[in-house]
């Protein structure tokens, strides 16, 4: 899980993209799953020529632990060709960063 910074109702924290993606601001929705199990809906922002990102956003509503954690894993779709399967096997590198 990634490690949260609140400042009132809203938060930030880091993310690394599997892939290289073509656009610098995507929507980013962040979800708790440990604490307060808060769900949150904001923006992540890319580094150029990077897979960082710093996701900025406001936290809306709060959850049960269950439904948190289903929540949670709940994935998006992604085309097989442009995942970095290295980066599942291996982890990522410092230089990917």
């Amino acid at each position: 899980m990634a490690k949260t910074r609140d400042v009132g109702k809203f938060y930030w924290h880091t993310m690394i993209y599997p892939v290289n993606p073509k656009v610098l601001f995507d929507r980013a929705e962040t979800q708790e799953i440990e604490g307060k199990y808060r769900s949150g809906k904001g923006w992540a922002v890319r580094l150029p020529l990077t897979r960082c990102a710093i996701v900025v956003g406001v936290w809306k509503e709060a959850y049960s632990e269950s439904m948190a954690l289903t929540r949670a894993i709940n994935g998006r779709g992604i085309e097989e060709s442009k995942f970095d399967w290295d980066t599942v096997r291996y982890g990522a590198q410092y230089e990917d960063i």
